[in-house]
């Protein structure tokens, strides 16, 4: 027993003084494969968040394409959306360097997404692609069309690593903007708005999504006032072109919706209005469901009208 247990103590400094690279060779050998984290959008909390998947051993360069192609699938987590367009998608091979610096080569349409999706995307790539615990990866190159990609002011982006990526799982905190806002809500008589006040630390490109996200989540004060709003429905996509801010919402929005026509009313004009009286360059809403049109909601027959700003004034 004597003689066991010294052998059980060589073998334990034996492992010690090996440290994290026997910690590393028992995660990697898992049966199951290997455990990595895909970033995808958060529309609740206005967040880059991982999601834990399992990629199946395979040859090095085959995983890491697999990896990639994660990055098109929809998340698992219902709040959570994949940040680039399903149909741009990487061409040619994925090369990484000697220096752990990997290129992926996109088409043309990569120019197609605004800046703020593009910055989401690569962000999320980048802290993809550099976590992966199979392969050491210290930065991304992106190529559109074979060349660099470039910045709206055409200098090139360079390898991007997590600390100089233009979006961190944060949204990059010089990003962020601490605003107080005014949402209005349904009043507890449900016939007409209240008004609240919201401290909220935003992205400055997402304010609107912000607003729309923080109607979903509904009133802070508990004094009967509410949302009408499902709190199943997803946030497709909000963005201001030209004046009007189109608000892209899931199905859930009007299939789930409960309440009569004044209620479908009141729903929508808290929408709008906390939308115009906070965005100055907004002059009119629109409202898409999953990307089309609808020209009724719950009895409003102006449905798929634009809002516009002197109505509310």
């Amino acid at each position: 027993m004597k003689n066991m247990k010294k052998i059980l103590m060589i073998v334990g400094a034996i492992l010690l003084s090996c440290g994290t690279a026997i910690g590393v060779w028992v995660y990697v050998q898992a049966d199951t494969g290997y455990e990595v984290h895909v970033y995808h959008f958060n529309t609740r909390t206005n967040q880059l968040e991982p999601e834990r998947r399992i990629v199946a051993r395979n040859a090095q360069d085959e995983m890491v394409r697999t990896v990639i192609r994660m990055l098109y699938e929809t998340p698992r987590h219902g709040d959570l959306r994949q940040t680039i367009p399903e149909d741009l998608l990487f061409v040619g091979e994925v090369r990484i360097n000697s220096a752990g610096i990997m290129t992926v080569s996109f088409p043309g349409e990569y120019y197609d997404m605004t800046p703020y999706e593009e910055g989401l995307f690569r962000a999320s790539l980048v802290y993809t692609m550099t976590g992966l615990p199979f392969i050491e990866i210290e930065g991304v190159r992106i190529l559109v069309d074979g060349e660099e990609l470039v910045d709206p002011f055409g200098e090139p982006f360079g390898a991007q690593t997590q600390e100089v990526v233009l979006v961190s799982p944060d949204i990059m905190p010089r990003m962020m903007t601490t605003r107080t806002f005014t949402l209005y809500f349904v009043n507890a008589e449900v016939d007409g708005l209240i008004s609240e006040e919201r401290t909220l630390e935003v992205p400055g490109l997402a304010v609107e999504h912000a607003i729309v996200a923080e109607l979903i989540e509904g009133p802070e004060v508990d004094d009967g006032r509410m949302s009408f709003i499902p709190a199943e429905t997803r946030i497709r996509d909000v963005r201001t072109v030209g004046g009007i801010c189109s608000i892209n919402l899931s199905a859930a929005f009007v299939d789930n919706f409960s309440g009569g026509q004044n209620v479908a009313e009141l729903t929508l004009q808290s929408i709008v209005r906390s939308i115009m009286e906070n965005q100055d360059n907004v002059n009119s809403v629109q409202f898409l469901i999953e990307s089309e049109r609808r020209e009724t909601f719950n009895g409003v027959p102006y449905f798929d009208t634009l809002f516009e700003r002197e109505e509310l004034e």
